[in-house]
């Protein structure tokens, strides 16, 4: 098994901004409607490339298109450049609202199931899925795997420092071969007010395969720990330039941003 520990310092994103931002985004959904499978905005603007195929709007087995051609068939073979598909499970703002997500391209497919418990006042998100890669061979085309954050627990230690029971955010990773476990937790820092956020990655083999693993493991130790903490400062760099920006918006300034980008949605427009 391989382990790496590394702490990455973020910019913070308020609790109560998350719990607006929340609220915007759903009721800048639910104000939209379908007029046969176009969908339309609040505004009265069609966002492009969006079709509602089957279900009524926001109602459990509504499915929606995003293609990169505005065909009017349901499936790729019917000529609509289809690249997602999203999938309605559950839509109640207190309870939970849950959707699923497949999205296929020439280079393979992707397939998650996402929920948010309690989205007035959202204390958990789930994301499960798989992925297949095409050309390549069957033990390496296939991936799974599962993430979690308690989202109180993230922001109690994020913002007080008070100590949880586990790691708020955790993920696995299955391959044919393989697993990777990851965990985050959050504190505080002492002199700013971004949070340290210290994320452990574990990698070991799985199965009949987990003796010739360790070994092989054990000799590319050095690079998987070089790898993991480059990527973990990468995407800290990624977020630390986009969220000051999302931040100082205020609940009006995001839902226009949110119009902006949706009525480009066909890529003319970097949202906000």
């Amino acid at each position: 098994m391989v382990s790496v520990s590394h702490t990455v310092v973020v910019e913070p994103v308020p609790y109560e901004w998350l719990v607006d931002a929340l609220g915007v985004v759903r009721a800048l959904v639910e104000e939209s409607r379908a007029e046969g499978q176009r969908f339309v905005l609040p505004d009265g603007q069609t966002v492009p490339d969006v079709r509602l195929i089957r279900g009524r709007h926001l109602r459990p087995g509504a499915v929606y298109v995003v293609s990169e051609e505005g065909g009017e068939g349901e499936g790729k073979g019917a000529g609509t450049g289809e690249t997602a598909r999203i999938t309605v499970r559950e839509w109640d703002r207190r309870r939970a609202v849950r959707l699923e997500l497949a999205v296929a391209e020439d280079d393979g497919t992707v397939e998650l199931d996402a929920a948010l418990k309690s989205p007035d006042r959202p204390r958990l998100l789930e994301v499960g899925g798989r992925a297949r890669t095409e050309g390549v061979p069957f033990a390496l085309s296939h991936l799974k795997g599962r993430a979690r954050v308690r989202l109180d627990d993230w922001w109690t230690a994020a913002d007080t420092e008070r100590t949880v029971s586990s790691a708020p955010a955790s993920a696995r990773l299955d391959h044919r071969w393989l697993r990777a476990d990851v965990r985050a937790t959050p504190r505080p820092r002492r002199d700013d007010d971004r949070w340290d956020v210290r994320v452990t990655v574990s990698v070991r083999g799985r199965s009949f395969l987990r003796p010739p693993a360790a070994v092989v493991l054990a000799a590319a130790g050095r690079g998987i720990r070089r790898t993991v903490a480059r990527t973990l400062d990468d995407t800290a760099e990624h977020w630390n330039r986009a969220v000051p920006r999302l931040v100082a918006m205020d609940a009006e300034r995001l839902r226009e941003a949110l119009l902006t980008s949706a009525r480009h949605l066909d890529g003319d427009d970097d949202g906000p």
